[in-house]
Formats: C-alpha cells, sequence, structure tokens
C-alpha cells in the first residue's frame, strides 16, 4: 500500500480544512494507545499506522492524518 498516494488522494477529495488541532490529535492517540504491550498482536499494524500519522503530520495533510488515527483507533477496538 502506497501511503503517501492515500494522503494526497485524501487531501485532493477534501479540499481545505480549518486549521487542526495536531497536539489535541497526538494526544487522543497515545491516550487510545496506552498499554499496548510488544506482546499485543495488534502492534505491528498500530505502528505502521502511527507511522502513516507521522508521515502525514509531516506533509501538513490533516486528512491523511484523519483516516490513519481512525484506523489505528479501529485497530484498538478489535481484540488483541
Amino acid at each position: 500500500m502506497d501511503y503517501l498516494a492515500i494522503i494526497k488522494k485524501l487531501e485532493q477529495e477534501t479540499g481545505p480544512m480549518t486549521s487542526p488541532d495536531w497536539s489535541k490529535a497526538w494526544r487522543e492517540l497515545a491516550h487510545v494507545t496506552s498499554g499496548l504491550t510488544k506482546d499485543d498482536p495488534r502492534q505491528e499494524r498500530v505502528l505502521r499506522w502511527l507511522n502513516v500519522c507521522d508521515v502525514a503530520f509531516s506533509l501538513g495533510s490533516w486528512p491523511g492524518f484523519c483516516e490513519a488515527a481512525e484506523q489505528v483507533r479501529e485497530i484498538m477496538r478489535g481484540t488483541p
């Protein structure tokens, strides 16, 4: 999966947005993933999507960040 292509596609589809609260979004992800251990089978997938969040953040892509953050939340809602 080409994450950069996904981020760019989301930006094109969603258009401009108001100023995002990056700090709040990162804090929420920290809260959602707290307690995740190296023995948890979800860890690899969560780390991959957190990396996508980081790339989207670096690019200033709020839609890309939100999509990746939702994937993290979805994985964390699942059973280990």
